[in-house]
């Protein structure tokens, strides 16, 4: 279906619930997830042994006048999706591993990148997608920076400048790579051919993506140091050459750092535990880690996995040291992990069908009796 006659069907219907109090903020809610795609710009990056100096073939391009067409609209349909997949991420908890915030080093304001004659920066460039200036020259000089950079890997990548709530975006999206995409010409009337058969093409799957400028909702404060890059593999899988192509600066979720940290500690021991007693670890001072301009960050607030009983509990570094709400002890042989609270949950289900377990805990055994 193209996407005006979903997006008219939406405005329709938010007209018409708007008329009721009730469903106000819904539709209110709903309107703004609305993305708008402006222009898109699709480039094969194909990697191979084979392949000495390898270059990145156009898919195609597709501006303003492209998406009213059906097999535009289907393409602006499949890359509206991925950006509301990539934009619904959450990148400012440490609860996700997947989806982070990134800071532009300084080379991306100064190293040049040449493009049509011109010098360009990585935050130029960006920028050029952004305003929608040539998205075709622009997205080959990125693709070019995304097949020199080190581990690289074949991709289609997707760019796009996009506007919700009112600014306007520049977005880098990755699909998986799918053999036969570089050998596609697509000229305008090409384009129903290619965009119309998307499983050919652009799977509507988000592997990767870069969304610039970031950007607050809440505070409604646009960061143009910063992008919002997602990963769908997480920590295991969150692979440097995807920030480091746009000169983006690393962002370790504190779980890396511990990792790194611990692994650091116990390199210098002669076991290999980074503590060589529970009261060392215990008794130490915060845990650091040098990061990449020298300077030592506190891990304390990474997690630690406690496996007790055959269960797998993760809490916190500073937790295990420092709270009264958790503590590891031991009754000779036999060791406890107590955890404390005041109002303990016992539920079933999330959201809407999240459910109590029992409603008064009242009676629940005393612990002397059970030790």
């Amino acid at each position: 279906m193209p996407l005006y006659t979903y997006l008219g069907g939406l405005r329709l219907w938010s007209q018409y619930v708007i008329f009721s109090d009730r469903h106000l903020t819904t539709a209110i809610i709903e309107l703004q997830k609305m993305v708008d795609v402006e222009s898109v710009a699709v480039f094969s990056c194909e990697m191979g042994e084979e392949i000495e100096n390898p270059n990145p073939d156009l898919v195609g391009t597709l501006d303003e006048d492209d998406l009213v067409t059906d097999a535009g609209a289907e393409a602006e349909r499949i890359v509206a999706s991925m950006l509301r997949d990539t934009l619904g991420r959450r990148y400012n908890s440490d609860d996700t591993k997947n989806a982070r915030n990134h800071s532009f080093t300084d080379a991306a304001r100064s190293a040049s990148v040449n493009l049509e004659d011109e010098d360009r920066t990585t935050v130029e460039l960006l920028e050029r997608v952004r305003d929608g200036s040539d998205i075709e020259s622009v997205g080959e000089s990125l693709s070019q920076l995304y097949l020199n950079e080190a581990r690289s890997v074949s991709d289609l990548l997707i760019y796009t400048q996009f506007s919700e709530y009112d600014e306007t975006f520049a977005a880098i999206l990755k699909t998986p790579y799918l053999e036969g995409a570089h050998e596609i010409d697509l000229d305008h009337e090409d384009t129903e051919a290619v965009f119309t058969e998307n499983e050919r093409v652009i799977q509507e799957e988000t592997d990767k993506s870069v969304v610039y400028p970031k950007y607050d909702k809440y505070e409604e404060h646009i960061d143009e140091d910063s992008a919002q890059l997602y990963q769908e593999g997480g920590a295991q899988h969150y692979a440097k050459y995807w920030y480091g192509f746009l000169n983006l600066k690393a962002a370790p979720h504190p779980d890396e750092l511990v990792e790194s940290a611990i692994k650091q500690r116990a390199s210098e021991n002669e076991t290999s535990a980074a503590y060589p007693t529970y009261q060392d670890f215990t008794d130490g001072g915060p845990i650091t880690l040098d990061d990449a301009d020298g300077t030592e960050v506190d891990v304390d607030q990474g997690d630690v996995s406690v496996r007790i009983a055959g269960k797998s509990i993760r809490v916190s570094i500073s937790e295990l040291r420092e709270s009264n709400n958790v503590q590891l002890a031991r009754d000779g042989d036999q060791f406890y992990l107590l955890l404390s609270d005041l109002q303990p949950e016992l539920t079933v289900g999330s959201g809407n069908g999240k459910r109590s377990l029992v409603d008064d805990l009242s009676n629940v055994p005393d612990i002397r009796d059970l030790f």
